[in-house]
């Protein structure tokens, strides 16, 4: 093989062509290259965390979602109570009314028979001595007449 002037012109062009990229275009691309890599490694961080504080807030969720679902749970049992508290109560007090109502019906109806007892009583007393004065042929006058019949009441009564 022979070396002459063109294949060294070649290799000097070649060695400049390697030294200018090593030099000059090297350092730049070298630089992109670290900074896209870095960019890439804190991309993956970035999102490994926001993969970790997704897991985390879940698990949060579900935590707040477990104690609403309780507190839920208690409010109804705490409204079911009342309810149950209140349907005693409005029955203890219907029976108090009903109570009441009873023995108010019975004492009217106590004075209504002592008022018709005490009616019943004058009439058959004015029908006894109507009846005892057609015996004795006497008449009686309002005045011995409504004497009469008040004692024979009072002695009934």
């Amino acid at each position: 093989m022979n070396i002459n002037a063109t294949l060294i012109v070649e290799m000097l062009t070649f060695l400049v062509f390697v030294l200018f990229n090593v030099f000059v275009v090297w350092p730049p691309v070298s630089r992109a290259l670290e900074k896209r890599r870095t960019q890439i490694m804190e991309g993956l961080a970035s999102a490994d965390q926001a993969r970790q504080a997704v897991d985390l807030a879940r698990r949060e969720g579900e935590v707040l979602v477990n104690k609403a679902r309780d507190q839920a749970a208690s409010i109804v049992r705490q409204a079911e109570e009342r309810a149950l508290a209140m349907v005693d109560k409005a029955s203890e007090e219907s029976r108090k009314q009903a109570m009441q109502i009873m023995d108010q019906a019975h004492q009217e109806l106590q004075v209504q028979v002592k008022a018709a007892q005490r009616e019943l009583y004058n009439e058959i007393a004015g029908l006894a001595l109507k009846a005892a004065g057609q015996v004795v042929h006497e008449e009686l006058d309002d005045k011995k007449h409504h004497e009469m019949v008040g004692k024979l009441v009072k002695s009934w009564s």
